[in-house]
């Protein structure tokens, strides 16, 4: 569509918005500052091979706030600043239709196969993944919290991923989670020959939590780049009186440059609406048989398979595409095979029914 509508004077744009998925595609992690977030940006360039220019949102988010917080939206504004179509999720197909209607049909139009973009992967991490052993977290949602960034200090090698359940963040008692996951960006791996990541919580008066002090388990490789985890138990934590974590580790950059790094944050007991929804264990990982049953909660007559008008989310837009054997149905294997595309696609993490649960 850009290809056939540029030259007619429509402009295109990509949205960098907070990320949706955390952890999703190459394993990222929510930036902490503006140029984070343009280094985000040019890489999702680069992946996609784009000629679309970039807008990316302010870091206190202004533009996704505006824009409806959905996570994959579109919209089509008139030359008089007036948005004249606009949807929750993207759908290529309608917007052509929109397009034909709003500014004319084009004599030919490009096809998929008539694109060649020069697609480049993600960020391979520099040191193994896998080794240690994923936490499982399931129903968390991340809290909102500060990172204390130091004008001249060394970058964060490692960014914190806080998130509680419903119980802590309703009423002040339930679980806590810390993830400490090392971004790509910065090309960190662990150095697992010095002491391993340690935090230290300080808590305000009334509060219980099981463990103020921790240090990540020893992992016998040299060097790797999963992340550090702890599952805390809390009790009393009043609205309105934040904590303060300080952790310490050392990441190396290369094989001479390494780091011994303490860093500060400040969290609160308040859910943060733009942390979005990291995958959790097997960061990225699409499990068939669960994406499968996710998609078919939506098969109202319960036949067992998808039509379009039961299809929602990112497989609507790609229906026709998606279905195979063109009966106008997605049947399970059909769905399979989608999961098997995203994880793919995505590059994620190894599969976690291969993994040791730790709690």
């Amino acid at each position: 569509m850009h290809r056939d509508y540029g030259p007619k004077g429509v402009k295109f744009f990509f949205i960098y918005k907070t990320l949706a998925h955390p952890e999703l595609a190459g394993n990222y992690v929510q930036p902490f500052t503006l140029a984070e977030r343009l280094a985000h940006a040019r890489q999702a360039d680069k992946q996609l091979g784009a000629t679309i220019p970039w807008v990316v949102d302010a870091m206190d988010n202004r533009l996704k706030h505006a824009l409806g917080d959905r996570p994959n939206s579109e919209f089509l504004v008139n030359p008089d600043g007036i948005i004249v179509r606009k949807r929750a999720w993207s759908h290529p197909d309608q917007v052509r239709k929109d397009l034909e209607e709003l500014v004319g049909p084009v004599e030919q139009i490009t096809r998929e196969e008539d694109v060649h973009l020069k697609l480049e992967l993600p960020i391979k991490a520099p040191a193994a993944r896998g080794v240690v052993p994923r936490i499982s977290r399931p129903q968390m949602q991340p809290i909102v919290m500060e990172p204390h960034i130091e004008p001249k200090g060394l970058p964060f090698f490692a960014k914190l991923r806080a998130e509680a359940d419903a119980d802590l963040i309703r009423n002040g008692a339930g679980r806590l989670y810390f993830g400490f996951h090392l971004d790509p960006f910065h090309n960190g791996h662990w150095n697992n020959l010095t002491k391993p990541l340690s935090f230290k919580l300080e808590i305000c008066e009334g509060v219980k939590v099981d463990k103020l002090t921790d240090v990540a388990p020893k992992v016998e490789a040299v060097s790797d780049t999963d992340p550090r985890e702890f599952l805390l138990n809390v009790e009393a934590w009043p609205d309105g009186e934040p904590l303060r974590l300080i952790v310490t580790y050392s990441a190396c950059v290369g094989e001479e440059s390494c780091h011994t790094v303490k860093q500060e944050y400040v969290l609160h007991r308040k859910r943060d609406n733009d942390g979005g929804g990291a995958r959790g264990e097997g960061a990225g990982y699409w499990d068939p048989k669960e994406f499968t049953r996710q998609m078919l909660s939506g098969d109202k007559d319960g036949d067992g398979k998808l039509s379009k008008s039961e299809a929602r989310g990112l497989i609507l837009p790609q229906f026709d595409s998606l279905d195979i054997d063109k009966d106008g149905l997605l049947d399970r294997k059909e769905l399979n095979a989608i999961s098997d595309w995203l994880n793919h696609h995505h590059q994620p993490g190894s599969a976690p029914a291969n993994s040791k649960k730790r709690q």
